[in-house]
């Protein structure tokens, strides 16, 4: 289906969805230093003083499952950012995760459809769980796959599969059905793009109350400074990953450039283990207690694509013109942003 190439511009207004989490907040950031307006929807009163001076609002969104929930923050925008869906892994009923990321996100594409005239560009935080699949290293991934297996493994097993696959699963049918909303409504007139980050490090923006609040990816850098790793947990592969201001650029550029409609953009900078970090820490942070040493290059060793399963991050920044920074520059930003705050 043909994407329009009528996309939002400087001064133009931009709806982010879920704009407390955090990514969300790192999105919202970029727009407003771009030239953008935002508005964010939230379920309190939430980012008034990060974002003091700067043309944002928000809107309260209680439950982004709720039909007709985003009917009135669409209204008056010229793009969509749907970063909003839920991310843990204890669901014991799938259904927990499932909903409120289907839900939300043909919510969002129904209100726009609805009462959004003007809107020209939508982009949805997808994830790398949409994508990759159990795999014997070496293997690469790229945009072209769909994670069919995690949809099964949920639904032959229900509440007895594995978290991982649960929240996996709801990643790919938010996704998929995301797609199939243009298929079934051809009266759309707005290009649609997808952001497919794996594991996402990098500084915190967004108010975190305390360490046990941090996401999932920074949670594992920050109990890593506090000893959380032995010497027989190095290297410990940790997938792949990417720098979270590369994810907000890849939904700036994905929301502004008219080739960008219609496509799928996995955000990746390679893989990733515990022994990078340990490595970082003990040269930037040499006083810090409980941090194992490993082996001397067991890190570039792990990373290597004979070692571990690829996301391929070329199309992003083939076509998006995303550049990835090492994972020593994420580490030392992130750690200089948790001892900010005295973590």
């Amino acid at each position: 289906m043909p994407a329009s190439q009528t996309v939002p511009k400087k001064g133009d207004t931009i709806l982010v969805t879920g704009a407390s989490g955090f990514i969300a907040v790192h999105v919202v950031d970029l727009l407003l230093n771009e030239g953008f307006k935002v508005v964010g929807t939230v379920r309190r009163e939430y980012l008034v003083n990060l974002f003091k001076g700067k043309p944002f609002t928000y809107k309260i969104v209680k439950d982004i499952a709720e039909p007709h929930a985003f009917d009135e923050a669409v209204k008056g925008v010229q793009g969509i950012a749907h970063t909003a869906s839920p991310f843990h892994l204890k669901a014991d009923d799938p259904e927990e995760l499932i909903k409120p990321a289907v839900e939300g996100t043909v919510g969002v594409l129904k209100s726009a459809l609805k009462n959004g005239e003007g809107i020209q560009r939508v982009v949805v935080t997808s994830s790398v769980a949409s994508i990759i699949e159990p795999a014997t290293p070496p293997h690469t991934f790229t945009e072209k796959d769909w994670n069919e297996f995690s949809i099964k493994e949920v639904a032959e097993k229900g509440a007895a599969a594995d978290g991982g696959h649960k929240y996996r699963a709801s990643k790919v049918l938010a996704e998929k059905a995301a797609w199939k909303f243009l298929v079934d409504n051809p009266e759309v007139t707005w290009g649609i793009a997808t952001v497919n980050p794996p594991l996402v490090f990098g500084p915190i923006l967004h108010q975190v109350s305390s360490p046990d609040a941090l996401n999932t990816s920074v949670a594992i850098f920050h109990g890593i400074t506090k000893g959380s790793k032995t010497e027989a947990d190095l290297p410990g592969s940790l997938g792949n990953w990417v720098d979270v201001r590369e994810v907000a650029y890849a939904h700036f550029k994905a929301l502004t450039l008219p080739e960008a409609g219609g496509e799928r953009f996995l955000t990746s900078a390679g893989g990733v283990n515990a022994q990078d970090f340990t490595d970082f820490l003990n040269t930037y942070a040499p006083d810090l207690p409980g941090i194992p040493h490993g082996a001397p290059g067991a890190a570039e060793e792990a990373n290597l694509p004979a070692n571990v399963i690829i996301s391929s991050g070329a199309k992003a920044a083939k076509v998006l013109g995303v550049k990835y920074r090492s994972i020593q520059e994420t580490s030392k930003d992130m750690y200089e942003s948790l001892k900010a705050k005295g973590w």
